[in-house]
């Protein structure tokens, strides 16, 4: 059987479909025995179909260029173990 931190990192590709049938089963077997992945299973599943209905937004120039050096801010300060 797989582990929560399998789940976790096969959970994207499990949403999206993009699991081969073996493991497919494999992770749906562990989601049934354990509670903790079901929520997180879940709660992301209901939170993609929640931002996948609300449609897209346009976001003032200013805003999204901040918003972009924050997450490549992030992004960078990750990789440097900051």
């Amino acid at each position: 059987m797989f582990s929560c931190e399998t789940l976790r990192d096969a959970l994207s590709d499990l949403l999206d479909g993009e699991v081969d049938e073996r493991v497919r089963r494999e992770l749906e077997h562990h989601l049934a025995d354990c509670s903790a992945c079901r929520v997180l299973y879940d709660s992301t599943r209901k939170t993609l179909t929640i931002v996948s209905d609300s449609g897209a937004y346009p976001l003032p120039q200013d805003v999204s260029e901040r918003l972009l050096e924050g997450v490549l801010g992030a992004v960078r300060a990750a990789r440097e173990g900051r």
